[in-house]
């Protein structure tokens, strides 16, 4: 009897899913930050099933003086967003870096880029993390097509239009098919 409890234990345990990978705060994330920041790390989780094996932790910092409306920091794993900020925009903003970081942590996100690439009338040659401004950079399309397929709809769009085909492509990416 003991040995079937055991493996019955042992086979819980197995199907048991992989833990999501964590949000961490440094203190200048006040708390209302964090609750918004923990409900949006949820939904972008939500949205990419199939590559949370590739998704590592990441740290959220909030600065009230920052160039942009946020950043990703690829050497420490965290993204940076500007406050004070209305939800939908701080949301928009938290999805973008985080769809950076994928970008950062996890090779697999490399398969999607020639698909995306032609997708948005990119050549196939061209660099994927480099452009002449924001909106000629292949990077920030895919990072604002991520924020399209997990919200349904972008607070900022800037001079970027996603196609829908390319949203097509992140979504079906990050559903892994």
């Amino acid at each position: 009897m003991a040995i079937v409890a055991a493996l019955a234990t042992g086979v819980a345990w197995a199907a048991r899913p992989d833990p999501a990978p964590e949000i961490t705060f440094d203190a200048s994330v006040p708390d209302d930050l964090r609750a918004l920041a923990v409900e949006t790390w949820g939904d972008f989780l939500a949205v990419h099933p199939a590559r949370r094996h590739c998704i590592d932790p990441v740290v959220l910092s909030a600065a009230w003086e920052l160039d942009a409306r946020g950043e990703y920091r690829p050497e420490r794993a965290t993204v940076v967003v500007r406050v004070p900020g209305t939800a939908p925009n701080l949301r928009d903003q938290m999805i973008h870096e985080f769809a950076h970081h994928l970008e950062f942590v996890c090779p697999d996100q490399a398969d999607l880029r020639t698909a995306f690439r032609a997708a948005q009338g990119f050549p196939s040659s061209a660099p994927w993390f480099e452009g002449d401004s924001w909106e000629t950079t292949p990077s920030e399309h895919y990072a604002e097509a991520t924020v399209e397929v997990v919200l349904g709809r972008r607070a900022h769009h800037g001079n970027i239009r996603i196609s829908d085909r390319a949203s097509e492509i992140v979504r079906r990416w990050a559903a892994g098919s």
